[in-house]
């Protein structure tokens, strides 16, 4: 026995000092785990197809939290044989016997099946022990939960005892074991208290604030009349600007703009706007919906839509409702998740299908079904394109030209991070709803994930809801963010010379204050007019009235008085003439 092992058994066989009450947030992030965390580090290179390196293990009132680490990366709920033990008694004599102890639990995630050896044998799933695993991805590390309170076979207690033994298995030919053999480890649990969870409000912290939501309604749900009350509830608890609704396969964009204006009226007149290109989203809006795109082809689920947002916003969202393909289809799901990345790309630069203002916000919002290989997230995030022979070379998505940011949110009610739950699947709960935004020019303010089963009643009643709400409604709970623009943009946008055509920039910064600049290029020798006008159409500036020589050009202007608001600048050369959106913010 190693002397690492012999001090781990040690501290293990000491009681509390080998327990730990963590608040532990399962998000597959594992920032709030402690170095002091009881750890049993195991043998390097001892595996075959898979290498265990370490196991840590915490608890709260509720679940029993462990976090292990192996290589090299793979998908943790398919193919493989990986199985975890727990001697929920602390008695060998009882239960399966196998490497010193004798297990209650044992639970093959490969197969997503696991077996209860209580005073008799049962098959049990993952609703039986209430277990949650962590990221969905492929990783090298995750994290999970287990009920303390548990009875999987519907009688007997997993953890009757104050500590119990863990136990990981490779169980193909010669593989890993961990703790290794001849070894155990066990835990003491810690009855400690955990700071309380303070939940989250559902009410925005300023009117100002943009709120998006993704939601996965579960085959047509919220157009269904045995669902419209849970439906109706959660909306109004949650009070959406933007809504990215998945599967609604037979609905019409007019069916939900009349169930959304039933549901969720919006008062002195104004209806909800509603847009359905592909066969499954329905993108749904507060604000109008100047241009909407299909960004993959006619099959694929992935609908962009540009909303025209409240002034503070400076005119324009572009928001992207995506439902990738699911389950195995890793193939499709990297050609959609490039695909999007593509459409970033393309809007950024002029002359394709849509070129947006330059730092016009956007974000990515969906069940995007990551629960296959992290490289999709990776795309998605970072602009890695995988098949660059279709959707050409990738780069960094964002207008700074850095990586997008992935909001993980929290349950209102719990430390956790999943987003789908279905108790009668083989799949514990995942991450699978996101929203993926432009984190140079937006600020995410608040977000949240709605399971109303979590909710004590008080809150319940505190914003009309009931406890079914969420489980009525769908497998997939409501992923919500709120969103302010940022005032302060640094970097200015990265122009080309262009010397064969004409070309306007989108003013930088925008918005601005007291100053900004505009860049233009015209191709030859021409008479140029650039002129400021404001929402009105009121001629408030002429930047340039006079002859040019061929290429690149910059123009700086100044507030000189003006209010905040909305301005349009227009170029005028030659045959050319392109108007673009600004805004001053004093």
């Amino acid at each position: 026995m190693r002397i690492a092992s012999l001090i781990v058994l040690h501290l293990a066989l000491a009681g509390s000092l080998a327990a730990q009450a963590l608040p532990i947030y399962l998000d597959g992030r594992f920032a709030d785990w402690p170095e002091t965390v009881p750890t049993y580090v195991d043998s390097d290179g001892d595996g075959n197809s898979y290498d265990f390196k370490s196991f840590s293990v915490a608890n709260d009132e509720k679940f029993l939290f462990i976090r292990f680490l192996i290589t090299p990366e793979f998908k943790l709920l398919e193919n493989n044989n990986i199985t975890l033990y727990i001697d929920g008694d602390h008695n060998a004599s009882t239960g399966f016997p196998i490497n010193g102890i004798g297990a209650e639990l044992q639970w093959n995630f490969g197969s997503r099946t696991g077996t209860f050896h209580g005073q008799s044998t049962a098959s049990i799933n993952h609703a039986s022990i209430r277990l949650r695993v962590l990221p969905s991805v492929t990783a090298t590390e995750y994290e999970l939960a287990i009920g303390r309170d548990v009875h999987p076979d519907g009688s007997s207690l997993l953890f009757s005892a104050d500590s119990i033994r863990v136990l990981f298995t490779d169980e193909t030919t010669n593989g890993d074991t961990m703790p290794n053999q001849g070894e155990t480890f066990t835990y003491v649990f810690d009855n400690s208290p955990v700071p309380a969870l303070e939940p989250v409000s559902l009410h925005r912290s300023s009117e100002s604030h943009l709120r998006v939501m993704s939601y996965n309604v579960y085959n047509d749900g919220l157009t269904s009349s045995e669902r419209t009350d849970a439906y109706s509830r959660i909306l109004n608890a949650i009070q959406p600007d933007v809504i990215c609704f998945n599967e609604m396969w037979t609905s019409s964009a007019t069916q939900v703009r009349d169930v959304l204006n039933a549901m969720l009226p919006l008062g002195a007149g104004a209806r909800w706007y509603t847009v359905k290109l592909d066969p499954g989203n329905i993108t749904a809006s507060r604000y109008p919906i100047n241009q909407s795109w299909l960004v993959y082809g006619s099959t694929n689920r992935i609908t962009a839509a540009l909303i025209e947002v409240p002034q503070e916003f400076g005119g324009d969202v572009l928001v992207v409702n995506a439902h990738f393909r699911c389950c195995t289809a890793d193939i499709e799901r990297q050609q959609e998740a490039d695909a999007v990345v593509a459409f970033f790309l393309e809007a950024q630069s002029s002359g394709g299908r849509i070129t947006l203002p330059q730092n016009t916000p956007f974000l990515l919002v969906g069940d995007l079904n990551l629960v296959g290989f992290s490289q999709q997230l990776r795309t998605l995030l970072t602009g890695e394109i995988v098949n660059t022979g279709t959707f050409g070379q990738g780069a960094p998505p964002d207008w700074d030209q850095t990586p997008l940011e992935d909001v993980i949110s929290q349950q209102t009610d719990k430390r956790m991070a999943y987003t789908w739950r279905n108790d009668a699947s083989s799949f514990s709960p995942g991450r699978l709803d996101f929203v993926i935004h432009s984190n140079s020019v937006l600020n995410l303010e608040k977000s949240f994930i709605l399971q109303t089963e979590v909710m004590p009643s008080e809150r319940l009643q505190l914003y009309g809801l009931q406890s079914s709400d969420t489980h009525t409604a769908s497998d997939h709970l409501p992923h919500v963010a709120d969103f302010s623009l940022r005032t302060v943009v640094s970097v200015p946008p990265v122009h080309q010379e262009n010397p064969t055509g004409y070309y306007l920039s989108q003013n930088y910064p925008n918005p601005f204050n007291p100053t900004t600049t505009i860049q233009f290029n015209i191709p030859d020798r021409e008479f140029v007019f650039l002129t400021v006008h404001n929402a009105l159409g009121e001629r408030v500036a002429v930047l340039v009235n006079e002859i040019r020589s061929p290429g690149t050009h910059t123009v700086s202007i100044a507030t000189s008085g003006l209010p905040s608001g909305v301005y349009f600048y227009s170029l005028q050369a030659g045959k050319f003439a392109e108007t673009k959106k600004l805004m001053l913010l004093h």
